[in-house]
């Protein structure tokens, strides 16, 4: 699997004692977090401060359901600590940024210092995972379903980018999308399929949250949480039934990417070079008319006031 910053990011639910080993003795604290850090991040450990506040607002806006604990932030200055901050006894790959344990209700991040040459704003992956805490709080006692799980967070860390549009045009072209039922209870395996699977998820959450409507989405959340049926839920929480979902979805989504062959097709780029061409030649032609006319000008001007 890509080491893309969706496919680097996983949720793990393990019932064990809350991390925070190997982080350091600094902290910083909210009304909703406390931050865990080592000394040289205190810079990231107040932005992260600042921007946790808003970020969770936003998410829990979109879930619907609140809780009253504070989260914790652990971030891990070194590749030692990002695993020793881990409960359980049980690692990420130590190429991987954060994950989330929703049953703790703790976070832990690499900090810069320890994901060297990485371009990841960790901000953004705290968006990504505290999505993971909000949900996984919110759905107490049930399966969270994949794509929900995966397509909330890109949605709230706003992972959207061309590479995946791409991915989408061409499932949808060649009738290759993933049905969502198997997306429930797990992705693909193979990088491609993986990567159109999270983008099938983004997607369908924006659809729900978007058209379908925020608070259609909230009683799905609350309906789910229950009763524990999903299908029941997904139709009870926005007034259709599975078909009619699905289909609207599949108008949702084709209306999002069908652009993308036309502006990307040759002949369309050659008419696109060809208007700007045009464009240019033309806007010459006005700047040498322009320039023609005050060449007049000036010569008149020199016939009524002779030099001496």
């Amino acid at each position: 699997m890509g080491k893309t910053l969706t496919a680097i990011i996983f949720v793990l639910l393990m019932f064990v004692s809350p991390a925070g080993a190997g982080v350091g003795e600094l902290r910083m604290e909210n009304s909703r977090f406390v931050i865990r850090y080592a000394a040289g991040d205190e810079g990231l450990a107040a932005e992260l401060e600042r921007e946790s506040l808003r970020i969770r607002e936003r998410v829990i806006a979109d879930i619907g359901v609140d809780f009253a604990e504070k989260t914790e932030i652990c971030l891990c200055p070194t590749l030692e600590a990002f695993r020793e901050a881990q409960p359980g006894g049980t690692w990420i790959p130590l190429w991987a940024i954060g994950v989330a344990y929703p049953a703790q209700n703790v976070i832990v991040l690499r900090s810069p210092r320890a994901a060297k040459g990485s371009r990841i704003d960790v901000v953004d992956v705290f968006a990504h995972e505290f999505s993971h805490i909000a949900l996984g709080r919110a759905l107490v006692g049930v399966t969270v379903p994949v794509w929900l799980n995966e397509g909330l967070a890109m949605y709230e860390a706003r992972e959207w980018t061309f590479s995946r549009i791409s991915v989408l045009t061409r499932a949808s072209l060649m009738d290759r999308l993933i049905p969502l039922p198997v997306l429930t209870l797990s992705f693909p395996a193979e990088e491609g399929a993986a990567e159109l699977a999270y983008a099938e998820s983004f997607m369908f959450v924006s659809f729900l949250i978007n058209k379908v409507g925020r608070e259609a989405f909230h009683r799905l959340i609350r309906d789910y949480t229950r009763y524990g049926d999903l299908e029941g839920a997904l139709r009870r929480g926005t007034g259709m039934n599975i078909a009619d979902l699905e289909e609207r979805w599949l108008v949702y989504l084709k209306l999002r990417v069908s652009w993308i062959p036309i502006i990307t097709s040759v002949s369309t780029l050659w008419f696109m070079a060809a208007l700007i061409f045009v464009y240019g030649y033309a806007r010459k032609k006005r700047q040498a008319k322009r320039r023609l006319k005050e060449m007049e000008k000036e010569e008149e001007s020199e016939e009524w006031y002779p030099n001496g």
